[in-house]
């Protein structure tokens, strides 16, 4: 995982920097309001700071899911290759990384932590902590829905959804020696400042 490496500023500069920010809130409120009735509406939003990506997403099981339950650590790769941001140097990013799931099975496939670093093409990280994540099967496809925001990096403070889709498990890899080793889908994260 990515550490973030910023100095807390000290109680007194704290306390200046909010009543900076409360000061510049009318002010900002005023210049977003200008800006979106003069500017056409793409780059209206782009002043906000975000960005939305899609991609695909690769998952490695080990050991292999079967219909029997049990502690599995899963491998997730995910490739962002088509990214729009308000920040011109980002299009495109990737998460990389191992984590462990107790009781798993071809049966009870579930979403994973709640912790995400995401590594940007520009070399900026964002780190997205997840408060909820929601796991539902929407037209035959698995599909998890993850709600956070991002507590460090690039677009801090900013509200992170996720969207993973996976075909469901086929029995037939669930029910073969070794079992379900893998799953592919597709991935589409949206960042965006209120």
């Amino acid at each position: 995982m990515t550490t973030s490496r910023t100095t807390a500023p000290q109680p007194s500069q704290a306390r200046r920097g909010r009543r900076a920010r409360r000061a510049a809130a009318p002010a900002a409120l005023l210049l977003t309001a200008a800006l979106t009735t003069l500017l056409p509406a793409q780059a209206a939003d782009a002043a906000l700071g975000s960005v939305t990506c899609t991609g695909t997403s690769h998952l490695a099981y080990s050991p292999g899911l079967t219909f029997t339950p049990q502690s599995v650590t899963i491998t997730e790769t995910d490739t962002y290759t088509s990214c729009a941001s308000s920040d011109p140097t980002l299009t495109s990013g990737h998460i990389s990384g191992s984590f462990t799931v107790a009781g798993l099975s071809c049966a009870n496939v579930t979403a994973g932590p709640d912790r995400y670093p995401v590594i940007w093409n520009n070399g900026q990280t964002s780190i997205i902590a997840f408060t909820q994540t929601e796991a539902t099967v929407v037209a035959g496809v698995q599909q998890y829905v993850g709600t956070g925001t991002v507590t460090s990096g690039e677009f801090n403070g900013d509200t992170a959804v996720f969207t993973w889709a996976y075909l469901p498990p086929s029995p037939l890899n669930c029910l073969a020696p070794g079992g379900l080793t893998s799953q592919d889908g597709t991935v589409t994260a949206v960042i965006a400042g209120l």
